[in-house]
């Protein structure tokens, strides 16, 4: 059982604290023995006594007996609880109590006064006090009165929606309209209340439904993309690897275009660097020549020019033009033909050509646009599932009170 249930049965019903020396009545029910003593003090009558819970006459007045059982339950749930503070400035003390002020433990709504447990005992026990309202005590009665006649609230106006005095009945606005008392105005709004809690519970079932469509939509939106995320990567990767392949193609082909020119300049720059020295030798084998008696001389100089006018051929063939007048009597058609396949197989192409690296790279470029569809369409297939994950919206759920609180 829960600590406020073993403080309400562990309470005195006369004076709505723990019990001190509890006594059994014949009709088992418990109280204080002195708050039950003083009790039948100020009501015993020759009828005798009741039983301030159950109302039931004994006559002649019982004996008293004590409930050891009881009194052992009550000082081990104390020993449990913590020490109490004591009472502030602002503890409501009894109106009746004059030499030693108690704490005031009810007051009454009609009475408009606090009493503690001692004078509270006739509104206990008197028929006469049967329909007195006790509750907690209060020191301010103005919030439970009519500002305007100074009255206790009895009646609840049902045009106006607030409660009203008996003299507001009467001579007040509220003459002719609806009254309804307090305590039938409680439950009639506790019933609207109940009724509004009902649609709330609805609504916040709906609520619940609604956020658990959320989290799977949130859950939809994180799968589909991470899914898109994948995809886009992957297309990505293959698109910068194709990319990476294709620039290292095309710089390889460029050095390879490269390389053949170079060559073939290097190559044609050491022929003229050989053909210099030859040029050289013989010029100097002809300066040699005037040295020698006249039948020496002829012998050498045709070998000598022969071996000149090959050189003296190849650059004219090489540049342009052919006169072969002034050489006739030294060059025979071996030589011709010697001079033209010299001719063919030392000119090389020394221009750069990039035409067939264009082609190549424009082909490949035509190739990327397959990347660029497919980057497209996985990007709006995204988007055309991502519509169908629409949360439709609901109404707030106050929007759906029709019963207003005040």
């Amino acid at each position: 059982m829960a600590a406020a249930g073993f403080t309400e049965e562990l309470t005195c019903a006369v004076c709505l604290s723990l019990y001190q020396d509890p006594v059994a009545l014949p009709c088992q029910h418990s109280f204080c023995a002195k708050c039950i003593s003083d009790a039948w003090d100020h009501s015993e009558s020759m009828c005798g006594v009741n039983c301030p819970q159950c109302r039931r006459n004994f006559n002649p007045r019982p004996s008293l007996v004590k409930n050891h059982t009881l009194q052992n339950i009550v000082e081990m749930y104390s020993q449990c609880q913590p020490t109490a503070p004591a009472a502030g400035p602002s503890t409501m003390m009894c109106e009746y109590c004059i030499d030693s002020p108690s704490p005031a433990v009810k007051t009454c709504l009609k009475c408009e006064t606090s009493f503690c447990s001692h004078h509270l005992q006739p509104h206990l026990t008197e028929r006469i006090y049967k329909d007195h309202g006790l509750i907690e005590p209060i020191a301010d009665f103005t919030t439970r009165q009519c500002p305007t006649h100074k009255k206790v609230l009895v009646f609840y106006c049902e045009q106006d929606k607030e409660c009203v005095c008996m003299s507001c009945t009467v001579m007040g606005k509220h003459k002719s309209h609806s009254l309804l008392t307090v305590e039938e105005a409680k439950d009639k709004i506790k019933g609207k209340l109940q009724s509004e809690g009902n649609n709330l519970r609805e609504h916040q079932d709906d609520c619940t439904r609604k956020q658990l469509s959320l989290k799977q939509q949130e859950s939809e939106i994180k799968r589909h993309i991470k899914e898109m995320k994948e995809k886009l990567l992957t297309e990505f990767s293959g698109w910068r690897k194709q990319l990476e392949e294709d620039e290292k193609t095309v710089l390889k082909m460029i050095d390879d275009e490269e390389h053949r020119v170079l060559s073939c300049i290097k190559s044609e720059s050491d022929s003229l660097v050989e053909k210099m020295d030859k040029l050289q030798l013989i010029d100097k084998e002809s300066q040699d020549q005037d040295q020698k008696d006249a039948l020496s001389f002829i012998q050498d100089v045709k070998q000598l020019l022969e071996r000149s006018n090959i050189y003296a051929y190849n650059r004219v063939f090489q540049y342009g033009t052919v006169n072969r007048g002034q050489y006739v009597d030294y060059v025979d058609d071996d030589y011709i033909l010697l001079s033209q396949a010299h001719r063919n197989t030392t000119s090389q192409d020394t221009r750069v050509d990039l035409s067939t690296i264009t082609a190549s790279f424009d082909m490949k470029m035509n190739k990327y646009q397959k990347y660029q569809r497919s980057i497209l369409e996985t990007i709006a297939s995204k988007s055309r599932q991502f519509h169908q994950l629409q949360v439709q919206p609901f109404v707030s759920a106050w929007d759906r009170l029709s019963f207003p609180i005040q």
